[in-house]
């Protein structure tokens, strides 16, 4: 099986499990684990809007909350824009390896890939 198909296949796998009706949470607020604004490595409002987007559509509190505490995750925690020599780069942390993995680095901003028409910040940074 191809990676890209394995990614796609497990994600909709994922996000089919925790749309049921069989929700694991109770009903009551949840609490925001998402990095703070001033520490996060990376910001796109078009990323921001899309979460808000997403969490005004979405009927299950639950699965609004996950999305807006795992969807922008990599840009807020393993991204490290720089400018070399005129040029952009972008160094993704891709684990307990420090090493920069093409694999590893394309799946983790694979999911912002549909935003970078709006962002050119995005666009640079990928």
């Amino acid at each position: 099986m191809k990676r890209r198909t394995f990614i796609q296949n497990a994600s909709l796998l994922t996000a089919g499990a925790l749309t049921s009706k069989f929700s694991f949470a109770q009903e009551h607020s949840f609490p925001t684990v998402r990095t703070s604004k001033e520490k996060r490595l990376f910001s796109s409002k078009v990323i921001e809007d899309a979460i808000v987007e997403f969490q005004k559509n979405v009927k299950n509190k639950e699965l609004a909350w996950l999305f807006n505490n795992c969807f922008p995750n990599t840009l807020d925690t393993t991204v490290f824009p720089y400018v070399q020599k005129r040029r952009n780069y972008t160094y993704v942390i891709t684990g307990d390896i420090d090493a920069m993995w093409l694999r590893d680095s394309s799946a983790q901003v694979w999911p912002y890939l549909p935003f970078m028409k709006k962002d050119k910040k995005l666009q640079d940074l990928i």
